[in-house]
C-alpha cells in the first residue's frame, strides 16, 4: 500500500462499514468523526492496537478516551455476521469490533450522556482526524452539518452543500488545505434496488407509525441520499478540491490502495434496524419505490 491518505465522501448507508473494515483489514487507521450522539469521533488504529474517542461534552470541554484493542486476530466473518444482528443481540457479540459499531454510547454511556449534539468547538480537534489514513464523513470537517433525512425537521445536508451553508464553525482554510492533500473519493450507487432495500431495512425506526408513513419517510431519505454525490461534487468544486467518482457496485477497491479485500456485498444487511416481523414488507416497498422514483 502507498502512503496516500484517503477521504470517503458518501451519503448514509453507502458502503461505510465495508470501507471501514477493509481499511482495518489492511492495517490502516480510520477516523469516523460522526456518531449517533453528535460531535464525537471514533478512531480505530491497528498500528498501535488502540481505539480512541474524542468528543465535546455539554460544558464545551474537549474530552478523549483511549483503550487497547487487538486487531491481529479479528474474525472478520464473525464480526460482519454479528453486525447484522438486532441491536440487543449485537451488544452481546464476542467480537469487539461488532459490538455497538454505530452505537458507541450504548457501550460508553459517559460519551453518549455528555456529548454535545452540535458544538462550534469541535474543529479544535480536527488535526487528530486528519492524521488518520482513512477518513469517513469528511464533509463535516468542511463545516457541513445537516440531515440526509428529508422527513426530519431541520436543514437537509443537500441544501447545505448546494448553498454553501456551513452551520458548524471550522477553520475552513485549514480544512481545505488538509483535504487537498488527500485522495478524495465521492461514492455513488448504481443499483438503486439494492440501495432501496438497505434503506428500508436500516434507514429509520418504525415507532408509532403505520406502514404507509414508514414507506413515505424512508422514500424521502433514499431520494436525499441519491442526490448527495452530485451535491458533494458541487461543494468540492467550489473550493477547487480534487476528487474522483467511484461506483459502489462496479468500482475496483484498489482505488483505495487496499491489498486485501472483502467480497463486494459481504457487509450488506449490517446495521439493520427494522424489526424482523416487518421484513416481509420490504420487497414490496422496494418494488413500489422503483416504480415511483425511477428518477430523482
Amino acid at each position: 500500500m502507498n502512503g496516500v491518505k484517503y477521504s470517503y465522501f458518501s451519503a448514509e448507508r453507502s458502503g461505510k462499514v465495508h470501507f471501514h473494515y477493509s481499511a482495518l483489514l489492511n492495517g490502516k487507521s480510520v477516523a469516523r468523526p460522526k456518531e449517533n450522539c453528535g460531535n464525537a469521533c471514533t478512531i480505530h488504529n491497528p498500528k498501535n492496537n488502540s481505539i480512541e474517542w474524542y468528543w465535546v461534552d455539554k460544558e464545551e470541554n474537549i474530552r478523549w478516551l483511549r483503550e487497547y484493542r487487538n486487531y491481529d486476530d479479528i474474525d472478520w466473518s464473525g464480526t460482519i455476521e454479528d453486525n447484522k444482528l438486532p441491536l440487543k443481540e449485537n451488544l452481546k457479540s464476542k467480537h469487539w469490533l461488532a459490538r455497538g459499531y454505530t452505537n458507541t454510547g450504548l457501550i460508553f454511556p459517559e460519551i453518549h450522556d455528555n456529548c454535545m449534539w452540535f458544538s462550534n468547538n469541535y474543529y479544535k480537534i480536527f488535526k487528530k482526524f486528519f492524521e488518520c489514513d482513512y477518513l469517513l464523513h469528511p464533509d463535516i470537517l468542511l463545516g457541513y452539518w445537516g440531515y440526509t433525512k428529508a422527513d426530519k425537521k431541520g436543514l437537509n445536508l443537500s441544501e447545505c452543500l448546494l448553498k454553501d451553508i456551513r452551520p458548524m464553525h471550522v477553520d475552513l482554510d485549514y480544512s481545505i488545505d488538509q483535504i487537498k492533500k488527500r485522495k478524495n473519493v465521492i461514492v455513488y450507487k448504481e443499483d438503486i434496488r439494492r440501495m432501496a432495500r438497505s434503506w428500508f431495512l436500516g434507514g429509520g425506526q418504525m415507532i408509532d407509525m403505520d406502514y404507509e408513513t414508514y414507506y413515505n419517510n424512508i422514500s424521502l431519505r433514499i431520494n436525499e441520499a441519491r442526490i448527495y454525490p452530485t451535491c458533494m461534487q458541487i461543494a468540492l468544486d467550489r473550493y477547487d478540491i480534487p476528487y474522483e467518482m467511484w461506483s459502489l457496485d462496479k468500482g475496483d477497491y484498489s482505488m483505495f490502495g487496499f491489498d486485501k479485500n472483502l467480497d463486494r456485498y459481504v457487509t450488506e444487511g449490517t446495521d439493520t434496524i427494522l424489526k424482523t416481523e416487518h421484513h416481509n414488507k420490504v420487497e414490496g416497498w422496494v418494488d413500489r419505490y422503483i416504480e415511483e422514483f425511477n428518477e430523482v
